[in-house]
């Protein structure tokens, strides 16, 4: 018997986490994997097409100047998956790109599985979306409970997992802490966004004499890039991209600026203050301004509807309000110990008692069994 192929298309950071770890669970005698992925799935990888560090675009008007690439990507990869005749699909995140890839495939008659982790937001803007993905879509993987409401199409199987922060951990309450962590992004135009931003911090920290380093936990691609913007900065600053050390690093957080994302919920899970920024293009702002349902970023805010988090987003966010924000949240306990009891309780409703990888992988597993007897 042959083993049963499946093809993942993963292009960001956020969606690689969920895809390495459900990969190291399933079992690689059985099935060949193949697709677009991170460092840490390629172990799991037979053939790799693209790494993630090739998707590097944000906004609508990033995505422009890149449209030709993306272009030839999806069809690259439409052909590729139409030759090798894959048994299944899965797709994670990235919802305008796999959105993409996955339609030109049912044009040219695609009768395969094609299944979908992490939603597209529909429920903050684009609501369409959802009707559309239920049209070439066969199931989609649900990070949050209150998503079902907005799949609700008969021919697309909704599948609530749960969220990948049910593995992070709290931080150990102390007295005293080493680091300031600065969570510049994924992507590197995040990353040339924001690191500005963090140098004026990093600046008032030198200047005011505050006993704290910076600690920066980054991808390896980016690394280099980092290490080339901080190279002048006066506090000490430790860039790690050793994700198993991780977790002691975080225990000397005493507090975080956060890119907004799917890391400012596991900071939040780790019980650590913390401050939201994001800086989209001006005009992509203005354009897309009035199709957004929601007030926050962040999604304990949307959830809470109230500002728990403080963000300091895009034409707000500038040197000023985000060093106000910063000593607000620097120099009173009350505020800090505020957001944290708050996030807590608003944090039930999003981490559940069970493991989105595991409820992944009986899913798939149980889809490979299909495809094996189809065989």
């Amino acid at each position: 018997m042959r083993k049963t192929k499946i093809f993942v298309c993963c292009t960001e950071q956020s969606g690689e986490n969920i895809c390495a770890n459900i990969l190291s669970r399933l079992d690689l005698n059985k099935i060949q994997i193949d697709g677009v992925c991170g460092k840490q799935s390629e172990k799991y990888i037979s053939n790799k097409i693209y790494d993630l560090s090739e998707f590097k675009s944000i906004g609508f008007f990033e995505i422009i100047l890149s449209v030709s690439k993306y272009l030839k990507m999806i069809k690259f990869l439409k052909n590729y998956i139409i030759i090798n005749d894959y048994d299944l699909i899965v797709t994670i995140d990235s919802p305008d790109f796999n959105y993409n890839l996955v339609n030109k495939l049912r044009k040219n008659n695609y009768k395969k599985k094609i299944i979908h982790i992490v939603a597209p937001t529909v429920w903050a803007w684009r609501s369409y979306r959802a009707r559309k993905f239920a049209n070439i879509y066969d199931e989609i993987f649900l990070l949050f409970n209150f998503e079902k409401k907005y799949f609700n199409y008969q021919n697309l199987n909704k599948i609530f997992i749960g969220h990948p922060i049910f593995h992070v951990k709290k931080r150990k309450i102390k007295e005293n802490y080493k680091y300031i962590a600065f969570l510049p992004g994924s992507r590197q135009n995040e990353v040339l966004k924001l690191i500005k931003y963090f140098k004026h911090i990093d600046e008032y920290i030198n200047k005011n004499e505050l006993n704290f380093k910076i600690f920066i936990p980054t991808l390896p691609h980016l690394v280099s890039l980092i290490k080339e913007f901080t190279k002048e900065w006066k506090t000490e600053t430790l860039i790690s991209t050793e994700i198993s050390k991780f977790d002691d690093y975080y225990d000397n957080v005493y507090l975080s600026i956060t890119c907004s994302g799917t890391a400012s919920l596991e900071i939040a899970k780790r019980n650590i203050p913390q401050i939201v920024i994001y800086k989209l293009n001006y005009f992509t702002e203005i354009l897309f301004k009035p199709f957004v349902k929601v007030k926050y970023a962040n999604i304990i805010n949307i959830i809470s509807n109230q500002m728990i988090i403080p963000e300091v987003v895009n034409s707000n966010l500038n040197e000023r309000n985000l060093l106000n924000s910063f000593l607000n949240l620097l120099n009173n306990k009350k505020n800090q110990e505020n957001q944290i009891n708050l996030i807590n309780i608003y944090l039930k409703e999003i981490v559940k008692e069970f493991s989105p990888y595991d409820v992944s992988v009986d899913r798939i597993n149980k889809l490979i069994s299909l495809s094996s007897k189809a065989n």
